[in-house]
């Protein structure tokens, strides 16, 4: 019950956003499954490439869609992304999904959102965008939580064969990740 409430939050979410023609992907627990590593999740998270000019837009076509903020109305920032919070409850649910939207339009953020994967999930009627494996992974890394930390380990695992490290090691270098990345590898492969 609650994935599809997710799932039915992020469809919701997605094609409110849609018309305003802003590059988007999905982020965090729902793009896990995609890239081999199912965990639970109860919340909607986005990454977008917009500015800081651009945040009012998404703040109206949200609340005009029944999404709420969370807090406040304004970003919060988060390293080097702003996070806005909303609240959403899919007709019949009884229960609010969080939508945690990433804004960001640096020069990473663009890259990341140009590679990523137009997908299906499953019980969506359209497809979505997901970002690249090595994205997801250095979105964790930045985030840094115990939880991201342990999801790097598993999605490096069951992605090995097919990451692109040269891509994944470029990014992490230039975004100051490569001790965590090599703890990480070290954690999916020991002594290798």
């Amino acid at each position: 019950m609650a994935a599809a409430v997710v799932l039915q939050a992020l469809e919701h979410v997605w094609s409110s956003l849609a018309p305003l023609k802003v590059p988007m992907a999905v982020s965090g627990g729902l793009a896990l499954a995609v890239w081999q590593h199912v965990r639970a999740t109860r919340d909607v998270d986005l990454l977008l490439g917009v500015s800081e000019k651009q945040f009012a837009r998404i703040q109206k076509a949200l609340t005009g869609a029944g999404i709420k903020p969370k807090h406040k109305a304004s970003p919060v920032p988060l390293g080097n992304l702003q996070v806005l919070q909303f609240q959403y409850e899919p007709p019949g649910a009884f229960l609010d999904i969080q939508v945690d939207l990433l804004l960001s339009d640096s020069s990473y953020h663009q890259t990341a959102l140009a590679r990523s994967v137009e997908v299906k999930l499953s019980s969506l009627e359209g497809k979505v965008f997901v970002l690249a494996c090595e994205d997801l992974i250095i979105q964790k890394l930045l985030a840094g939580r115990v939880i991201d930390k342990a999801d790097v380990t598993a999605l490096l695992r069951a992605n090995r064969n097919t990451l692109d490290m040269n891509y994944l090691r470029h990014w992490c270098k230039e975004l100051d990740l490569d001790r965590e990345l090599a703890i990480a590898w070290e954690a999916a492969f020991p002594g290798v």
